[in-house]
C-alpha cells in the first residue's frame, strides 16, 4: 500500500496525531510506516485475505510490526505478547473485530 493510502487509514482510525497504539497497546508513530522500528506500523488486515478477508476500509487495521508479526495470517485466535485475540465477525453491519479473550 502507497504511504499516502496508508495515512489515509491512519486519520481514519486515529485522527490528527503523531502518535497512537495499536490494539495491543504497542506505541505507533505515523511518519514510520513501514519503517521496522519500535514504532514502525503497517496496514493489515483483521480477518486474513487469505482467509476469505476483503479487501475493504472496515477490514483494515494499523499494526505495530512486532503485533503484525505476532498476529500474521492466524484466525480465528492468535495471541500477542501472550494475550489472547478472538477475530469475530459482526453479521448484522457486516464488519470482523478483534477481542481480547478474557479467562475466568
Amino acid at each position: 500500500m502507497k504511504k499516502e493510502d496508508a495515512l489515509v487509514v491512519w486519520k481514519r482510525e486515529f485522527g490528527d496525531v503523531d502518535f497512537a497504539h495499536d490494539f495491543s497497546g504497542k506505541k505507533i508513530k505515523r511518519a514510520d510506516y513501514q519503517i521496522e522500528n519500535q514504532v514502525g506500523w503497517v496496514v493489515s488486515y483483521i480477518m486474513p485475505l487469505n482467509k476469505g478477508g476483503k479487501d475493504t476500509p472496515d477490514n483494515m487495521i494499523i499494526l505495530n510490526h512486532a503485533t503484525a508479526y505476532e498476529k500474521g495470517d492466524l484466525y480465528p485466535l492468535f495471541e500477542v505478547v501472550g494475550t489472547k485475540y478472538e477475530i469475530k465477525y459482526d453479521s448484522a453491519d457486516d464488519f470482523y473485530y478483534i477481542e481480547r479473550i478474557i479467562e475466568e
